[in-house]
């Protein structure tokens, strides 16, 4: 029950959370990047499903009791009985990983694609990387490729990050741009983060929740490359760099490529907002940015410090007050016997909200 009081308390925290990432009030304010990590330790949160010290158990009488019940219930396959809780169990392990599995191959796969990917030597394109690599000099070892394929530019790989280039022609300013952009993509280590993001989401396939947030990781962390790449841009210049998304976006398919960060995956609704957002990014205030982490780690830590308990007596005993003076339990291995002037009302499997003061013996015969 801990799994599913985890997953239904953090499944509330995104219910909050994810209309609020898309308001432009705190995506100009705030890093993107900062943003996507808190989602990110959201995901990590919900791989830990284990209860605090300092957590709160919460009595819930209706609803979780019978579920509970059915998740005991022993279930016929063949000539095995299983509990359907630990078949279910087995189904979510057993999917997730597959579904992490064919994602590695499918990375390596790519990987092994890309590296027989022939240099981009052009002689346009290599000025504007060596003027880069001046003012970026830890991107040196950053590779370009050239690909055959109508997509948009993107970089790939985590430990050796190259950018790929599509056959379609830019301008030398979009390349400078979009070169940059990249090339900010593999400095900042966006790649493995969005990487870690997809392989979580895949843990909690059953949680359409988490392909939401996956989404939304996706995007702060392209709002964050956008802020620090216009950081510095006069207004002709971010509009320059706007009409290159939007041009990237009408001439070349923009499907999303897994493990790769894309100069330009983004369409609709998506796209205005990124479009608006480099035009209203605002200089970051440390105070603010402290008090925001501060507030999505608390939110975090108060959605997950509970644990809701299935608890119901039986419904013969409604209106009935145990106290010490007409009830005693008898403890029987596991189970607790409890008695009510004299006779044996039910069992229970844990006495935790009885009153304490009520007297507990052992069984005859128990050590």
């Amino acid at each position: 029950m801990t799994i599913l009081t985890i997953n239904l308390s953090l499944s509330i925290l995104l219910m909050i959370l994810l209309p609020l990432l898309k308001k432009r009030i705190f995506l100009r304010n705030l890093r993107g990047r900062l943003l996507a990590l808190c989602c990110i330790a959201i995901m990590i949160r919900a791989l830990i499903p284990l209860e605090f010290s300092f957590s709160q158990t919460i009595r819930v009488s209706r609803v979780l009791p019978p579920i509970r019940d059915m998740l005991k219930y022993p279930l016929a396959i063949g000539n095995f009985s299983v509990k359907i809780s630990w078949f279910l169990f087995f189904l979510w392990i057993l999917t997730a990983l597959i579904l992490i599995l064919k994602k590695l191959l499918l990375y390596i796969r790519m990987q092994r694609t890309i590296r027989r990917l022939p240099d981009c030597e052009e002689e346009a394109i290599t000025n504007i990387m060596w003027e880069l690599y001046k003012k970026y000099p830890s991107a040196k070892h950053i590779k370009i490729v050239r690909t055959d394929l109508n997509i948009s530019p993107l970089a790939a790989g985590i430990k050796n990050p190259v950018i790929l280039l599509p056959t379609y022609q830019f301008s030398d300013t979009e390349y400078r741009m979009i070169l940059e952009h990249e090339l900010l993509h593999c400095i900042r280590h966006d790649v493995p983060v969005k990487f870690a993001a997809d392989i979580l989401c895949s843990v909690y396939w059953w949680n359409p929740l988490f392909y939401l947030l996956r989404r939304r990781i996706f995007e702060l962390i392209e709002l964050g490359n956008d802020r620090q790449l216009t950081a510095s841009f006069s207004l002709e210049e971010k509009a320059a760099y706007m009409q290159c998304l939007l041009s990237t976006a009408k001439n070349i398919s923009n499907g999303p490529i897994p493990f790769t960060l894309s100069f330009n995956t983004h369409e609709g609704k998506a796209l205005d907002r990124r479009i608006c957002l480099i035009k209203e990014f605002r200089p970051i205030k440390p105070a603010k940015e402290r008090i925001a982490l501060i507030a999505l780690l608390v939110l975090l830590w108060g959605f997950t410090s509970f644990t809701l308990e299935p608890y119901a007596l039986p419904e013969a005993v409604s209106g009935i007050v145990f106290n010490k003076d007409n009830s005693y339990i008898i403890q029987c291995g596991d189970v607790y016997e409890i008695y009510y002037l004299g006779k044996l009302y039910f069992t229970l499997e844990s006495i935790e909200y009885l009153n304490p003061d009520i007297p507990i013996s052992q069984k005859e015969g128990d050590d």
